[in-house]
Protein backbone atom coordinates (compact mmCIF):
# COMPACT_ATOMS: atom_id res chain seq x y z
CA UNK A 1 0.00 0.00 0.00
CA UNK A 2 1.15 3.36 -1.00
CA UNK A 3 1.35 6.26 1.60
CA UNK A 4 0.50 9.20 1.59
CA UNK A 5 3.92 11.06 1.77
CA UNK A 6 5.40 8.36 -0.80
CA UNK A 7 2.46 9.31 -3.03
CA UNK A 8 3.19 12.43 -2.48
CA UNK A 9 6.68 12.74 -3.95
CA UNK A 10 6.15 10.40 -6.26
CA UNK A 11 5.55 12.70 -9.22
CA UNK A 12 8.87 14.82 -8.30
CA UNK A 13 10.81 10.64 -8.30
CA UNK A 14 9.46 10.36 -11.85
CA UNK A 15 10.81 13.73 -13.06
CA UNK A 16 13.55 13.13 -11.99
CA UNK A 17 14.15 9.11 -13.03
CA UNK A 18 13.07 9.58 -16.44
CA UNK A 19 15.65 12.64 -16.47
CA UNK A 20 18.25 10.85 -15.73
CA UNK A 21 17.79 8.36 -17.97
CA UNK A 22 17.11 10.11 -20.95
CA UNK A 23 20.26 12.30 -20.16
CA UNK A 24 22.05 8.87 -21.00
CA UNK A 25 20.89 9.18 -24.83
CA UNK A 26 22.95 11.75 -25.97
CA UNK A 27 26.15 10.06 -24.59
CA UNK A 28 24.77 6.94 -25.89
CA UNK A 29 24.14 8.08 -29.30
CA UNK A 30 27.80 9.21 -29.67
CA UNK A 31 29.07 5.78 -28.54
CA UNK A 32 26.77 3.66 -30.94
CA UNK A 33 27.97 6.02 -34.18
CA UNK A 34 31.11 4.94 -33.05
CA UNK A 35 30.55 1.36 -33.23
CA UNK A 36 28.30 1.35 -36.86
CA UNK A 37 24.80 2.38 -35.65
CA UNK A 38 23.32 5.18 -37.54
CA UNK A 39 21.62 7.95 -35.45
CA UNK A 40 18.11 6.99 -37.65
CA UNK A 41 18.87 3.21 -36.98
CA UNK A 42 19.43 4.07 -33.48
CA UNK A 43 16.17 5.61 -33.12
CA UNK A 44 14.33 3.09 -34.79
CA UNK A 45 15.67 0.94 -32.52
CA UNK A 46 15.47 2.89 -29.32
CA UNK A 47 11.58 3.11 -29.98
CA UNK A 48 10.26 -0.03 -31.56
CA UNK A 49 12.76 -2.17 -28.82
CA UNK A 50 11.26 -0.10 -26.21
CA UNK A 51 7.97 -0.44 -27.52
CA UNK A 52 8.09 -4.43 -27.82
CA UNK A 53 9.32 -4.49 -24.18
CA UNK A 54 6.48 -3.09 -22.71
CA UNK A 55 4.04 -4.63 -25.07
CA UNK A 56 5.43 -7.97 -23.63
CA UNK A 57 5.40 -6.60 -19.89
CA UNK A 58 1.73 -5.59 -21.12
CA UNK A 59 0.72 -9.67 -21.60
CA UNK A 60 2.47 -10.57 -18.37
CA UNK A 61 0.35 -7.98 -16.55
CA UNK A 62 -2.97 -8.82 -18.54
CA UNK A 63 -2.73 -5.20 -19.74
CA UNK A 64 -4.85 -4.73 -23.07
CA UNK A 65 -3.27 -2.55 -25.88
CA UNK A 66 -6.56 -1.52 -27.19
CA UNK A 67 -6.85 -1.32 -31.00
CA UNK A 68 -9.47 0.91 -31.57
CA UNK A 69 -9.92 4.03 -34.20
CA UNK A 70 -9.57 6.13 -31.44
CA UNK A 71 -6.31 4.78 -29.63
CA UNK A 72 -5.01 4.23 -33.03
CA UNK A 73 -5.28 7.59 -33.02
CA UNK A 74 -3.66 8.28 -29.92
CA UNK A 75 -0.97 6.37 -31.08
CA UNK A 76 -0.19 8.03 -33.86
CA UNK A 77 0.01 11.54 -33.17
CA UNK A 78 1.60 10.92 -29.64
CA UNK A 79 4.37 9.07 -31.54
CA UNK A 80 4.56 11.78 -34.42
CA UNK A 81 4.67 14.65 -31.48
CA UNK A 82 6.12 13.35 -28.87
CA UNK A 83 8.80 10.65 -30.69
CA UNK A 84 9.72 10.78 -34.71
CA UNK A 85 9.18 14.33 -35.39
CA UNK A 86 11.62 16.65 -32.36
CA UNK A 87 14.21 13.60 -33.71
CA UNK A 88 14.11 13.90 -36.86
CA UNK A 89 14.32 18.07 -36.77
CA UNK A 90 16.88 17.95 -33.83
CA UNK A 91 18.91 15.76 -35.96
CA UNK A 92 18.71 17.01 -38.87
CA UNK A 93 19.77 20.65 -37.34
CA UNK A 94 23.12 19.03 -35.79
CA UNK A 95 25.20 19.86 -38.57
CA UNK A 96 24.13 23.43 -39.02
CA UNK A 97 23.76 24.49 -35.20
CA UNK A 98 26.07 22.64 -33.45
CA UNK A 99 25.51 20.01 -30.23
CA UNK A 100 25.45 22.88 -27.85
CA UNK A 101 22.86 25.15 -29.43
CA UNK A 102 20.58 22.19 -29.56
CA UNK A 103 20.86 21.55 -26.01
CA UNK A 104 19.36 24.58 -25.15
CA UNK A 105 16.37 23.16 -26.89
CA UNK A 106 15.59 20.88 -24.32
CA UNK A 107 14.74 24.00 -22.04
CA UNK A 108 11.83 25.94 -23.88
CA UNK A 109 9.23 22.54 -23.73
CA UNK A 110 8.56 23.20 -20.37
CA UNK A 111 7.32 26.75 -20.84
CA UNK A 112 5.85 26.41 -23.78
CA UNK A 113 3.66 23.05 -22.29
CA UNK A 114 2.39 25.52 -19.59
CA UNK A 115 1.58 28.58 -22.29
CA UNK A 116 -0.39 26.16 -24.33
CA UNK A 117 -1.89 24.85 -20.99
CA UNK A 118 -2.84 28.36 -19.87
CA UNK A 119 -4.28 29.18 -23.39
CA UNK A 120 -6.62 26.36 -23.78
CA UNK A 121 -7.65 26.90 -20.28
CA UNK A 122 -6.26 23.20 -18.95
CA UNK A 123 -4.14 25.27 -16.18
CA UNK A 124 -4.81 27.98 -13.95
CA UNK A 125 -1.94 30.14 -13.23
CA UNK A 126 -0.33 28.71 -10.73
CA UNK A 127 2.44 31.09 -9.03
CA UNK A 128 4.58 28.50 -7.70
CA UNK A 129 4.72 26.60 -10.66
CA UNK A 130 5.17 29.36 -12.87
CA UNK A 131 8.04 30.31 -11.13
CA UNK A 132 9.74 26.61 -10.84
CA UNK A 133 9.29 26.52 -14.48
CA UNK A 134 10.86 29.97 -15.38
CA UNK A 135 13.86 29.34 -12.48
CA UNK A 136 14.42 25.84 -14.18
CA UNK A 137 14.41 28.07 -17.71
CA UNK A 138 17.03 30.46 -16.80
CA UNK A 139 19.23 27.68 -14.75
CA UNK A 140 19.48 25.86 -18.39
CA UNK A 141 20.06 28.55 -20.25
CA UNK A 142 22.85 29.94 -17.84
CA UNK A 143 24.17 25.73 -18.32
CA UNK A 144 23.83 25.77 -22.37
CA UNK A 145 24.85 29.23 -23.46
CA UNK A 146 27.92 29.65 -23.03
CA UNK A 147 28.62 26.41 -25.07
CA UNK A 148 26.10 27.54 -28.36
CA UNK A 149 26.21 29.63 -31.03
CA UNK A 150 24.13 32.40 -30.97
CA UNK A 151 25.44 33.30 -34.60
CA UNK A 152 22.83 30.66 -36.30
CA UNK A 153 21.41 29.92 -39.67
CA UNK A 154 18.39 31.47 -38.56
CA UNK A 155 16.42 28.79 -41.41
CA UNK A 156 17.86 25.87 -39.35
CA UNK A 157 17.79 27.76 -36.09
CA UNK A 158 13.74 27.77 -36.91
CA UNK A 159 13.54 23.88 -38.02
CA UNK A 160 15.37 23.13 -34.75
CA UNK A 161 12.75 25.06 -32.72
CA UNK A 162 9.74 23.37 -33.93
CA UNK A 163 11.37 20.29 -32.19
CA UNK A 164 10.19 22.30 -28.56
CA UNK A 165 6.82 23.24 -30.36
CA UNK A 166 6.49 19.62 -31.30
CA UNK A 167 7.04 18.05 -27.72
CA UNK A 168 5.17 20.76 -26.08
CA UNK A 169 2.10 19.86 -28.55
CA UNK A 170 2.89 16.25 -28.05
CA UNK A 171 2.38 16.58 -23.82
CA UNK A 172 -0.83 18.64 -23.83
CA UNK A 173 -2.40 15.86 -26.63
CA UNK A 174 -1.49 12.83 -24.75
CA UNK A 175 -3.56 14.69 -21.72
CA UNK A 176 -6.25 16.22 -23.63
CA UNK A 177 -6.48 13.32 -25.69
CA UNK A 178 -5.94 10.16 -23.32
CA UNK A 179 -8.09 7.22 -23.78
CA UNK A 180 -10.82 6.59 -20.72
CA UNK A 181 -9.56 4.17 -18.53
CA UNK A 182 -6.78 3.85 -20.50
CA UNK A 183 -3.73 2.70 -18.43
CA UNK A 184 0.14 4.23 -19.12
CA UNK A 185 1.57 0.55 -20.39
CA UNK A 186 -0.69 -0.20 -23.37
CA UNK A 187 -0.13 3.71 -23.93
CA UNK A 188 3.51 3.83 -23.61
CA UNK A 189 3.69 0.52 -25.82
CA UNK A 190 1.71 1.74 -28.57
CA UNK A 191 3.16 5.71 -28.47
CA UNK A 192 6.73 3.85 -29.10
CA UNK A 193 5.63 1.62 -31.58
CA UNK A 194 4.02 4.22 -33.68
CA UNK A 195 6.86 6.47 -33.40
CA UNK A 196 9.17 3.83 -35.11
CA UNK A 197 6.79 3.33 -37.52
CA UNK A 198 7.13 6.83 -38.36
CA UNK A 199 10.59 6.83 -38.52
CA UNK A 200 10.93 4.02 -41.11
CA UNK A 201 10.57 6.08 -43.98
CA UNK A 202 13.72 7.93 -43.02
CA UNK A 203 15.51 4.97 -41.86
CA UNK A 204 14.69 3.76 -45.24
CA UNK A 205 16.16 6.45 -47.41
CA UNK A 206 19.02 8.00 -44.90
CA UNK A 207 19.50 5.71 -42.52
CA UNK A 208 21.50 2.83 -44.16
CA UNK A 209 24.88 4.80 -44.85
CA UNK A 210 28.02 6.04 -42.22
CA UNK A 211 28.90 9.06 -42.08
CA UNK A 212 31.15 8.25 -44.82
CA UNK A 213 28.41 7.28 -47.63
CA UNK A 214 29.05 3.75 -47.10
CA UNK A 215 26.35 1.23 -46.52
CA UNK A 216 26.21 -0.07 -42.91
CA UNK A 217 25.02 -3.75 -43.02
CA UNK A 218 25.43 -4.71 -39.25
CA UNK A 219 26.18 -2.74 -35.80
CA UNK A 220 29.86 -3.76 -34.26
CA UNK A 221 29.49 -6.38 -31.24
CA UNK A 222 29.57 -3.33 -29.16
CA UNK A 223 27.03 -1.47 -31.21
CA UNK A 224 24.66 -4.24 -30.58
CA UNK A 225 24.84 -3.97 -26.71
CA UNK A 226 24.48 -0.33 -26.76
CA UNK A 227 21.32 -0.81 -28.55
CA UNK A 228 20.12 -3.36 -25.83
CA UNK A 229 20.97 -1.09 -23.32
CA UNK A 230 19.31 2.29 -24.91
CA UNK A 231 15.74 -0.14 -25.57
CA UNK A 232 15.72 -1.52 -21.70
CA UNK A 233 16.29 1.84 -20.59
CA UNK A 234 14.00 3.76 -22.56
CA UNK A 235 11.03 0.96 -22.12
CA UNK A 236 12.17 1.82 -18.34
CA UNK A 237 11.52 5.77 -18.77
CA UNK A 238 8.53 5.92 -20.69
CA UNK A 239 7.02 3.60 -18.11
CA UNK A 240 7.83 5.99 -15.92
CA UNK A 241 7.19 9.37 -17.90
CA UNK A 242 3.66 7.63 -19.42
CA UNK A 243 2.60 7.09 -15.07
CA UNK A 244 3.68 10.53 -14.80
CA UNK A 245 1.92 12.12 -17.12
CA UNK A 246 -1.16 10.56 -15.66
CA UNK A 247 -1.23 11.45 -12.36
CA UNK A 248 0.50 14.43 -12.88
CA UNK A 249 -0.64 16.17 -16.21
CA UNK A 250 0.90 18.16 -18.95
CA UNK A 251 3.02 20.82 -17.50
CA UNK A 252 4.00 19.25 -14.09
CA UNK A 253 5.66 16.28 -16.25
CA UNK A 254 7.52 18.69 -18.66
CA UNK A 255 9.42 19.27 -16.10
CA UNK A 256 11.92 16.13 -17.42
CA UNK A 257 13.68 18.96 -19.97
CA UNK A 258 15.56 20.40 -16.97
CA UNK A 259 16.64 17.08 -15.38
CA UNK A 260 17.69 15.54 -19.03
CA UNK A 261 19.84 19.18 -19.30
CA UNK A 262 22.08 18.72 -15.90
CA UNK A 263 21.89 15.01 -16.56
CA UNK A 264 23.90 15.55 -19.90
CA UNK A 265 26.21 18.55 -18.03
CA UNK A 266 26.86 15.74 -15.85
CA UNK A 267 27.96 12.84 -18.32
CA UNK A 268 30.08 15.36 -20.21
CA UNK A 269 32.07 16.16 -17.42
CA UNK A 270 32.40 12.44 -16.40
CA UNK A 271 32.95 10.73 -19.92
CA UNK A 272 33.36 13.51 -22.63
CA UNK A 273 36.31 15.46 -20.54
CA UNK A 274 34.54 18.41 -20.65
CA UNK A 275 35.59 21.13 -18.10
CA UNK A 276 33.34 23.81 -16.17
CA UNK A 277 33.48 26.33 -13.25
CA UNK A 278 32.14 26.34 -10.22
CA UNK A 279 29.01 28.90 -11.09
CA UNK A 280 27.61 25.57 -14.25
CA UNK A 281 27.21 23.50 -10.42
CA UNK A 282 25.15 26.59 -8.77
CA UNK A 283 22.93 26.77 -12.01
CA UNK A 284 22.90 22.66 -11.47
CA UNK A 285 21.38 22.91 -8.44
CA UNK A 286 19.00 25.59 -9.59
CA UNK A 287 17.63 22.93 -12.23
CA UNK A 288 16.79 20.94 -9.32
CA UNK A 289 15.35 23.53 -6.74
CA UNK A 290 13.12 24.68 -10.33
CA UNK A 291 12.03 21.00 -10.61
CA UNK A 292 10.75 20.88 -6.81
CA UNK A 293 9.15 24.57 -6.88
CA UNK A 294 6.75 23.24 -9.29
CA UNK A 295 6.19 19.95 -8.27
CA UNK A 296 6.14 20.07 -4.22
CA UNK A 297 3.80 23.21 -3.47
CA UNK A 298 0.67 21.47 -4.68
CA UNK A 299 -0.95 18.46 -6.30
CA UNK A 300 -0.76 18.66 -9.95
CA UNK A 301 -4.48 18.51 -11.94
CA UNK A 302 -4.87 14.84 -13.67
CA UNK A 303 -5.07 13.84 -17.10
CA UNK A 304 -8.36 15.31 -18.67
CA UNK A 305 -10.04 13.42 -21.07
CA UNK A 306 -11.50 15.21 -24.08
CA UNK A 307 -15.49 13.59 -24.88
CA UNK A 308 -14.64 10.12 -26.99
CA UNK A 309 -15.23 10.71 -30.39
Amino acid sequence: MTSPSSSRFLPLILVIGFGLLMGLIPVLVKLAAESAVSPSLFAIVQASGAGLVILALCRILGHRLSLDRRSMRYYAIAGLSGIALPNELLFLSVPHLGAGLIAILYCFPPLITLCMALAIGMERLNLWRAGGILLGLAASLAITLPKGNLNADPFWLAIAMSAPLSLAFGNIYRSRSWPPGAKPLPLAAGMLLAGALWLLPVLLLTGLTGETGAPILLPTERGILLLAFVVAITAIGYVMFLTLQQIAGAVYMSQVGYVITATGLAIGVGFLGEQYGPWIWVAVALVFAAVALATIPGKAPPVRHSDPS
